[in-house]
């Protein structure tokens, strides 16, 4: 009967323990700053020229495509850092060429942010990729018929070359022209006008948001990192 007690005893004990250690653990966390990673892909900003940077051009051996990443928007999954050492994303042509300055989590880590600032950051973040996936895809449906019409003529390069009608030098330079001529009527498609025009207004909307939610000399040091950031959407 000894035995049993102290047993129960030592029991209680140690869930007392446990119960006030966890307690202590918790009171002294409630002022903890939150560590939210700025690093990952939602803090980047996509625009209208990595659009034309996911455009892959067409070469002897494969037709002229976009980019799956972009298309599907799955880059922004995960929480990897979203930087040039990105393993799973290197050697893609519209990544190779991201312009890391738009990376505003490289920015955000530089502030004593508070938890609700973070917060608010976070889903200003979401909104932005949440409404620009949708015009990703848009640009894509939009110029899909003159992807269509380029690679059917890429192909009758690949054919002529095949059967020794043309050099590879020839082949190379039309297929050069042809890449070339085919970002052209893209970009000059109303339909990319009216996209970018759009994604210009979603990049104003998410700054704004964020200017708003700084406050002090913050509001001073996102006014200088965004004025040095490359403006595609000036007139």
């Amino acid at each position: 009967m000894k035995t049993t007690g102290f047993v129960l005893a030592l029991a209680v004990l140690t869930i007392g323990a446990v119960v006030f250690f966890t307690g202590c653990s918790d009171r002294g966390s409630v002022n903890a700053p939150w560590q939210q990673n700025f690093e990952i892909a939602q803090f980047a900003i996509i625009d209208y020229v990595d659009l034309q940077n996911a455009i892959q051009d067409g070469t002897t051996e494969t037709d002229i495509t976009f980019n799956s990443t972009m298309l599907n928007y799955s880059f922004v999954n995960g929480d990897q850092p979203f930087g040039p050492g990105h393993p799973m994303m290197r050697g893609i042509q519209w990544f190779d060429r991201f312009d890391f300055a738009k990376h505003l989590g490289f920015f955000f880590r530089q502030l004593n942010l508070t938890d609700d600032q973070k917060t608010k950051i976070r889903d200003l973040a979401r909104t932005f990729h949440a409404d620009m996936k949708p015009l990703v895809q848009q640009f894509h449906e939009a110029n899909k018929d003159i992807i269509s019409a380029a690679n059917a003529k890429r192909r009758l390069i690949a054919d002529s070359l095949k059967t020794g009608k043309i050099t590879r030098e020839v082949a190379a330079a039309e297929l050069k022209t042809l890449n070339q001529e085919t970002r052209e009527l893209i970009d000059a498609n109303p339909a990319s006008k009216r996209i970018k025009t759009a994604m210009c207004a979603e990049r104003d909307k998410l700054f704004a948001g964020i200017r708003a939610v700084l406050l002090g000399d913050q509001v001073t040091k996102w006014n200088d990192w965004t004025s040095r950031i490359k403006n595609q959407c000036a007139p």
